[in-house]
């Protein structure tokens, strides 16, 4: 992400990132990602996003946690409401198994 924006690494994190231990999400400005770009209606660095974003919304504490479920789903309308919690936790804890396959 940094590199995307012309920033070093430092500079990226004191603008932009709340750093909480080890976990890394950008800081909200009006209930929104510092980079949610009204017009284009998305990211306005996608390119430069880190992995927690290019995981968003499909988050692995949404299979622990229904009411972080409800939260992110109520805010993504690309998440498809018409399924059951449970039916979402099968398809996302299968989404994750490719990914650590891939990886791994």
């Amino acid at each position: 992400m940094a590199a995307a924006l012309g920033l070093s690494e430092e500079e990226a994190r004191e603008r932009y990132w709340r750093v909480t231990g080890n976990v890394v999400q950008m800081k909200v400005v009006e209930g929104h990602c510092i980079f949610y770009d009204d017009v284009l209606q998305g990211c306005s660095v996608h390119e430069g996003r880190p992995e927690r974003c290019r995981e968003w919304p499909l988050h692995p504490s949404m299979l622990h946690d229904h009411n972080n479920y409800l939260t992110i789903t109520e805010s993504c309308p690309g998440l498809n409401k018409e399924i059951s919690y449970e039916e979402f936790c099968k398809k996302l804890e299968l989404i994750l198994q490719k990914k650590a396959t891939a990886e791994g």
